[in-house]
């Protein structure tokens, strides 16, 4: 086989450099997608989606989210003035703590504020340019990690392959998908259907 080309062996695949990556199990994963051409575009979108979620989930606070949510619905500033809006901002940043998952939400949602962005689109705008600063830099962690481990060809066809599906991401739909829906209400079975049936009010 020719070593410019993108296939690897199997023994390659199996124990590849992902496996060696300094980031979590889902961000492995992810590279190891991107790594092997038996898994499409959509599949590494889906990885992608799946590990800053992941990252999302275990660094940044329900308390900075409520905050920063408040801020761009404007629960305290129902004329959004900007000025008020910046200043609950700075005194958001304390609830990012030492996260840069939460740092970086804080600083994308200040510049939208300074954009005169206001709701709740907006807010997810906001996560979701986040999400997408953290999937630039493991990336450049991945391609790196990769050019030490294998061969610069190799690391420059799954870096394509990684920005590519970064591409297909919206960020606002992104932020969306992090944030999640409003908590369904809790709906009676199909069994409790009947007007003699569940508890009574």
């Amino acid at each position: 086989m020719s070593k410019t080309g993108i296939h690897w062996g199997l023994d390659e695949m199996s124990d590849g450099p992902h496996r060696s990556l300094k980031l979590r199990k889902p961000w492995k994963e992810l590279a190891k997608r991107a790594d092997q051409d038996t898994y499409d575009a959509s599949k590494i979108a889906e990885a992608t989606a799946y590990a800053v979620a992941s990252d999302f989930k275990m660094e940044v606070s329900w308390h900075l989210m409520e905050a920063l949510k408040a801020v761009f619905t404007g629960c305290d500033n129902s004329l959004e003035m900007p000025e008020l809006a910046l200043d609950q901002l700075e005194n958001a940043k304390a609830l990012a703590a030492a996260s840069v998952f939460g740092t970086n939400l804080v600083e994308w949602s200040i510049t939208l504020i300074h954009e005169g962005k206001f709701g709740i689109e907006a807010f997810h705008e906001a996560v979701g340019l986040a999400a997408k600063d953290r999937c630039h830099a493991n990336i450049r962690s991945i391609e790196e990690h990769y050019l030490r481990d294998s061969n610069e060809h190799r690391a420059e066809h799954l870096s394509k392959r990684l920005q590519n599906a970064i591409s297909t991401l919206s960020s606002t739909q992104l932020g969306l998908d992090l944030v999640g829906p409003e908590p369904n209400r809790i709906l009676p079975s199909r069994k409790m259907e009947g007007l003699d049936d569940g508890v009574s009010l």
